[in-house]
């Protein structure tokens, strides 16, 4: 007796699928087969459990059963158990019961002075099988912005810009990244690994010209990017990281050369009457691309003196970047020379590629180019506490912004101390102590409020977060700047209006983005959740001539695609003018299944976003 038992790879809660379960008589004599069906986990069974079937020899019978998935999230079994044959047979399906809503988070932090007391209660609705918290004390200001390291830590998209993201700020921020997950002992959280393997990942996307590409398995090399992703290597290698000296040898040598191109580019900012400003300037990449050559003992002084002979040509932050320059290669007197007397005069409009100058980053850059050359100058505590207050706003920050700005904190908390102790309260009784080290306790927010009292002398700082699915599964369905909507389409080029579909169709997905200021977005990632019935089909296996009617279409292509189990993500530039991308999937599963939205993202300005289209599916 065989017993065949079909499910998809995920449910999403809410979720209804009918489950068939075959059994087939190998045997060359009739069986009477009882067979009962059992569930563990987020799921329930709707109707009888048990079952019957008369099989004839070498035939096969269809039951169905049907299983709602609840209102949780977990892993979950399936269990058939049939009695046939005089003998008993079993078969277990291990199934995930995945969101549909995305994970959301909350968090606060501050200060405690000397001896004082604050308690920490959030609100929230989270399912609780998805609730996750943690609360951290230290005596480093740094804390404020875990959640700051945590979003780069966790960041999901792998351009090479984003990897140096990720692991730029774990070569000053490793103790603390190891506190923060102290008892996550996995590779994903340890610092050092993490930064020994974005060095690897760096060195596979180099180029026969010694520069990056911004992509895994482009050809195209990326200037800033490079720029960028050389001056980690350099500094990993100070930090005691093997880096490849053959890799990094050529794409100094990249460097050198692009520096000679003296490219312009058109820079948006406002002045110091908040007037807004446009004119052309050096491009960002070739004074960061000078001071990283200096860093690497290779410094351009032809090039050097030619901007320092046209300042007017650098924004603020680039001036504090060729003074650096100078004074990593021993010329104090062209440094003086050079750097602004302090930090103000101009604020950069946040640009959403090429260099992604933004107010916030070129701050931080000009901050860390002093720590390195001139780590005493006055600007220094100026610029350091203008930055933090920054971090500190409820605003939106990408990861240059952020891990330019950890860097350079980061350098500015090896230069200080702290001492104080504390005790951390919940019903009355003690769950936590600090004593000078970074302590973090996890998951104690999800009930009763938490109280820290400190005792001496100094400045505690903690920092809290919970995260969690809404119960209710809610989103805010809106356009902000960004406009993307999804579609069902037959194999014939029919539309499909209402989100039903029989099983085994094959169903072409279109995505519609289209950016709503008249502006060209970059680096904008779609990401659609796949319906539990549905299943990403491999485009490769399909026949171009069955697609005669969506060739002609000339559909878009993304710069990227991801394609997991149970969602694909696209990666491209918004255009005022609507692109479609398309992709297939197949309807695998009977059932109502929930659709959570479709979603468009700057990866480098929040403020640009869509979420539309949840709803639910039928498969038929």
């Amino acid at each position: 007796m065989v017993i065949s038992t079909a499910l998809p790879r995920f449910l999403s809660p809410r979720d209804t699928v009918l489950v068939p379960v075959t059994l087939s008589n190998t045997t060359a004599k009739n069986a009477a087969a009882s067979s009962v069906i059992s569930v563990t986990g987020p799921l329930r069974l709707v109707g009888a459990a048990t079952k019957s079937a008369e099989l004839k020899p070498n035939s096969e019978a269809l039951l169905i059963y049907k299983v709602v998935a609840n209102a949780g999230i977990g892993l979950a079994k399936v269990q058939v158990n049939v009695h046939a044959l005089g003998e008993k047979f079993s078969s277990q399906t291990d199934i995930a019961v995945r969101p549909t809503a995305p994970l959301t988070k909350i968090t606060g932090a501050g200060s405690l002075k000397d001896m004082a007391s604050t308690t920490i209660k959030p609100t929230h609705d989270y399912l609780p099988a998805s609730e996750a918290s943690r609360l951290v004390l230290s005596n480093s200001p740094i804390v404020q912005f875990t959640d700051d390291i945590t979003y780069l830590l966790q960041y999901p998209h792998g351009c090479l810009e984003q990897t140096t993201s990720k692991a730029f700020p774990l070569l000053y921020y490793s103790d603390l990244a190891k506190s923060l997950n102290q008892d996550r002992q996995t590779h994903t959280y340890n610092p050092n690994y993490l930064v020994q393997e974005a060095i690897i990942k760096i060195e596979t996307m180099q180029q026969y010209d010694g520069g990056f590409t911004y992509w895994p398995g482009a050809s195209e090399t990326d200037w800033w990017s490079s720029a960028y992703a050389t001056h980690f290597l350099l500094e990993a290698r100070k930090a005691g990281f093997p880096v490849n000296k053959t890799v990094l040898d050529k794409v100094i040598t990249y460097l050198q050369r692009k520096v000679k191109t003296k490219g312009l580019e058109e820079y948006t900012f406002y002045n110091v009457q908040q007037k807004l400003q446009s004119k052309f300037i050096a491009a960002h990449e070739v004074t960061y691309s000078l001071y990283v050559l200096s860093l690497a003992q290779k410094p351009d002084w032809a090039t050097m003196n030619y901007y320092k002979s046209r300042l007017e040509l650098l924004s603020l932050d680039a001036k504090y970047l060729l003074a650096s320059t100078y004074a990593l290669s021993g010329r104090r007197e062209s440094f003086n020379q050079v750097v602004p007397r302090s930090y103000t005069g101009e604020s950069s409009v946040r640009a959403l590629d090429g260099s992604f100058y933004s107010a916030t980053r070129d701050r931080a850059l000009a901050l860390n180019s002093l720590l390195e050359a001139d780590p005493d100058n006055p600007q220094v505590g100026t610029l350091a506490r203008h930055l933090s207050e920054e971090l500190r706003s409820t605003r939106w920050y990408n990861t240059q912004e952020r891990a330019f700005a950890l860097l350079a904190l980061g350098k500015m908390v090896r230069r200080s101390s702290g001492n104080l102790t504390a005790k951390v309260y919940q019903n009355g009784k003690n769950i936590g102590s600090f004593a000078g080290k970074d302590v973090s306790i996890r998951n104690k927010l999800n009930g009763a409020p938490v109280t820290v009292k400190t005792t001496g002398k100094g400045t505690l700082y903690y920092f809290w977060e919970a995260e969690g699915i809404s119960a209710g599964g809610h989103y805010q369905e809106e356009d902000k700047l960004l406009r993307v909507r999804k579609t069902f389409f037959d194999r014939n080029g029919k539309q499909i209006k209402n989100n039903t579909f029989r099983q085994n169709d094959l169903v072409v997905v279109r995505l519609a983005l289209k950016s709503l200021d008249g502006r060209n977005i970059p680096n904008v990632v779609l990401t659609d959740l796949l319906p539990a019935g549905f299943e990403i089909e491999n485009n490769r296996l399909l026949a171009n001539r069955e697609f005669n009617w969506l060739n002609a279409l000339k559909p878009d292509q993304p710069d990227y695609q991801d394609i997991r189990d149970d969602r694909i993500n696209l990666y491209a530039t918004a255009k005022p003018k609507t692109q479609y991308f398309f992709y297939q999937v197949r309807a695998v599963s009977k059932g109502d299944y929930q659709m959570g939205p479709v979603t468009a993202d700057a990866m480098y300005n929040a403020e640009y976003h869509s979420y539309n289209g949840a709803g639910v599916v039928k498969v038929r």
